[in-house]
């Protein structure tokens, strides 16, 4: 990035300007440009001001995006520049370590979400840690055509094992980009890697599994499932879309007997009873593969102490928010009929489209249609390497509730 050339400036208009630096939300679209004059790159950084000339902030600009403008900084006179995002990813880095409570000086055993695009004021640009072994993806045009920067500046900070690129499809076309980019941008990965969480040690694969390789949000629900199994006493329960088995570890040592895991991806399951085993849960696991609607309606009617339920995006455009809802509606409708009295539902969303007033509604139907009664224990949002900003709230998307069946 050349920090030498001068920022181009793109002109707001007046009304827009105002409710813009009112609300303070990073992004600004393309009806709010008034003139965005004339030799600025797609992908670089641009000065952001209103009519009147006063510039209020500084972010990437894209002409081939809806989203204009990705605001970094709403610090006009701010130098923007490779060491500004140098110092920008150390800092979060330590942010994240404090409020994860990260206290081990082992690099190799530090896993959290360094990096969460406009959540961390960084367009487009996400890092997970698993160690030293850093997953990106480039998800605007500014975050990729500086993707040999985010190199150089983890290089500089942690020497890592390897960089690996997963760069989704589907948000990368809305930038004018081609599709999905993955690949290893630098070092060698492991033969096999294995993480460590809570005391836990868990295979996981960063080039094809799931996400970046494992679900770092979950972290708390985790946790959350392994005190109320305690609580309560669980012996039996089933993990649905459970993928490489990480609630089933949680769960065994919370005194669960039997733990049935079900997906339909061979390398989920073969990694979960992998996991199981490397753990010496092997025996409280049954690893399943069935659909997930098809096993719980042969499982027997309140019959089950604990169900997770984590399934898959059900919606990626908000036009489509109907029928996700019914879908989530029928899940847990099933789910609840098999839940014992006194049993326990964990049941997430993890669509950014489905609000808490809308998943509610979905659970309240499910519950209702049984004609049970049902009680919210506990609601848990992402872990906090994953938070957003009031300001911005794109930046949720996953939900968790907890729920109990009388």
């Amino acid at each position: 990035m050349n920090t030498n050339e001068k920022s181009k400036i793109v002109t707001i208009s007046r009304e827009r300007a105002e409710r813009i630096t009112r609300y303070r939300h990073p992004w600004i679209f393309s009806g709010a440009v008034k003139n965005a004059g004339q030799g600025i790159a797609d992908g670089g950084i641009v000065s952001v001001a209103d009519e009147s000339g006063r510039m209020f902030a500084q972010g990437t600009y894209n002409s081939h995006s809806d989203i204009r403008i990705r605001v970094i900084s709403w610090d006009a006179q701010e130098k923007i520049g490779d060491e500004w995002f140098l110092e920008k990813i150390k800092a979060l880095a330590l942010t994240k370590e404090k409020l994860l409570d990260i206290s081990t000086h082992d690099e190799d055993k530090k896993n959290y979400r360094l990096v969460y695009a406009e959540c961390d004021d960084m367009p487009g640009l996400v890092i997970d840690r698993y160690g030293l072994v850093f997953v990106v993806q480039f998800q605007t045009l500014f975050a990729d055509k500086n993707r040999e920067l985010w190199v150089s500046i983890l290089n500089k900070l942690w020497s890592p094992t390897a960089v690996c690129e997963r760069s989704e499809a589907e948000v990368r076309k809305k930038e004018g980009l081609k599709g999905a980019a993955t690949g290893i941008l630098h070092g060698k990965l492991p033969e096999k890697q294995i993480i460590e969480e809570d005391g836990f040690k868990q295979y996981i694969d960063v080039q094809t599994g799931q996400k970046t390789g494992y679900f770092l949000d979950l972290r708390h629900a985790r946790r959350s499932v392994e005190n109320w199994c305690r609580s309560q006493k669980v012996k039996y329960a089933q993990n649905y879309f459970g993928y490489t088995g990480s609630f089933n570890l949680y769960m065994a040592r919370a005194g669960v007997k039997l733990i049935e895991h079900v997906d339909t991806s061979d390398f989920a399951n073969k990694t979960a009873l992998e996991n199981a085993k490397l753990n010496g849960y092997d025996k409280n696991v049954t690893v399943l593969n069935a659909d997930v609607f098809d096993y719980l309606s042969r499982t027997k009617d309140n019959s089950v102490d604990a169900i997770i339920l984590d399934p898959p995006s059900f919606v990626r455009q908000r036009e489509k928010i109907a029928g996700a809802l019914e879908g989530y509606r029928r899940l847990n409708s099933l789910a609840l009929k098999k839940l014992k009295s006194g049993g326990l539902l964990f049941t997430l969303s993890c669509s950014s489209h489905v609000s808490e007033d809308d998943f509610q509604k979905s659970l309240f139907n499910s519950a209702n249609q049984l004609g049970s009664k049902v009680r919210v224990l506990e609601k848990l949002g992402h872990d906090a390497d994953h938070s957003w900003p009031l300001t911005f709230p794109e930046g949720r998307y996953l939900q968790c509730w907890v729920l109990y069946k009388e």
